[in-house]
């Protein structure tokens, strides 16, 4: 026999010997194998999963705070003239728009404004301006507003939604900002009296401010602005202070719809205005060609929130860089049976069995 053998043999040996002979050795070695499976079992139950959407409690956490966070919409589904947010006024419900960097659409610069020549990218509102008292204080003019992503334009990269109060101060109005970045968007508003002639009710009487122009007061008929870039903010409030615009126990207002109904897209984040590292929360589809239904956009006061996914959707959940959703390996093995029985009845007592023998030679069986 080679002397490589015969050391390959005296090997194993030597390490049995050690392994009786020294105490110290086999309760490291035990401490280290608890160790492991104290690991083991912590990463089992924090291995993220898929969950199979709406849920609640996720729809709970995807609300941004006023002045604080945002909403972002990842790659969402616009195509060039889709709707990106829509919204149908109704009773008591007055509609106000502010533009960073817009201009008029080339037939009515030159309604508007004849003559002159067609302006750079500036301010722009569409504001409720002075009118008679209303004779039917009931009901108000309802603005209908129609945002779509510009035929020709770059796709949306991501979409964001928040809220400000920057524009016409910390007032209790519901309101809603959406960025669409770099990509261009077409606006078409129009306000109309809810029966004909009924043109003295609140809301009725619009101004347009277009850059440094003198405002307009509008008459009834629609009128179209392209956003080249920046923000869109949209104010709703009531025509009658007393009589709230918000519904339900959140007192949100929900009369604001993404897309016609509903927006798809790759994922949703909710993110510090002051960018952090991680988001607040970001949920993405659990395969990669999916896509995300979000739906039921609410405006509260000092919130904006929107509802995540619909059946047969799938989605990965992190809340500050942490998975929310995780497989529970002790939660699974208290469930399974067979599992169970053989982690109590057999894994358990044969490894105490093992340590005992080995750590604590000297310990009663009794």
């Amino acid at each position: 026999m080679s002397s490589s053998n015969v050391a390959g043999h005296r090997r194993p040996s030597r390490l049995r010997q050690f392994w009786r002979r020294s105490l110290l050795f086999r309760r490291l070695t035990a401490i280290s194998v608890f160790l492991l499976a104290a690991l083991l079992v912590y990463l089992g139950s924090h291995i993220p999963r898929a969950v199979s959407l709406p849920i609640d409690d996720l729809n709970a956490k995807s609300t941004a705070r006023l002045g604080e966070e945002q909403i972002i919409l990842r790659k969402p589904e616009i195509a060039p003239g889709d709707l990106a947010l829509s919204y149908v006024g109704s009773k008591n419900e007055v509609a106000d728009i502010w533009l960073d960097n817009a201009t008029l659409d080339d037939q009515f610069q030159h309604l508007f404004f004849p003559g002159s020549p067609s302006p750079a990218p500036g301010r722009i509102s569409y504001t409720t301006g002075d009118g008679p008292s209303p004779s039917k204080p009931e009901d108000t003019c309802h603005t209908t507003i129609e945002i779509r992503r510009a035929k020709g334009s770059a796709p949306v990269d991501a979409l964001k939604l928040y809220q400000t109060d920057e524009t016409a101060g910390a007032q209790r109005f519901r309101q809603v900002v959406i960025d669409a970045g770099a990509s261009q968007m077409e606006i078409e508003v129009h306000t109309d009296p809810p029966s004909e002639g009924a043109t003295d009710l609140e809301g009725c009487h619009k101004r347009l401010t277009a850059g440094s122009n003198k405002p307009i007061d509008l008459p009834s008929f629609p009128v179209r602005m392209l956003v080249h870039s920046g923000k869109i903010d949209l104010h709703f409030n009531p025509a009658n202070p007393a009589v709230a615009i918000s519904t339900g126990p959140d007192q949100t207002f929900e009369a604001v719809s993404l897309g016609d109904n509903m927006l798809r897209a790759g994922g949703l984040q909710v993110v510090p205005e002051q960018r952090a590292t991680t988001p607040r929360l970001d949920v993405h589809p659990s395969r990669a060609e999916s896509d995300i239904t979000f739906s039921r956009l609410k405006l509260g006061a000092d919130t904006l929130k929107l509802d995540i996914g619909r059946d047969s959707e799938k989605a990965v959940a992190y809340a500050n860089g942490s998975s929310i959703y995780n497989y529970d390996l002790i939660d699974m093995i208290q469930k399974n049976p067979i599992l169970g029985f053989a982690f109590a009845a057999v894994l358990v007592p044969a490894l105490w069995k093992w340590i005992r023998k080995n750590c604590f030679p000297n310990m009663s069986d009794s």
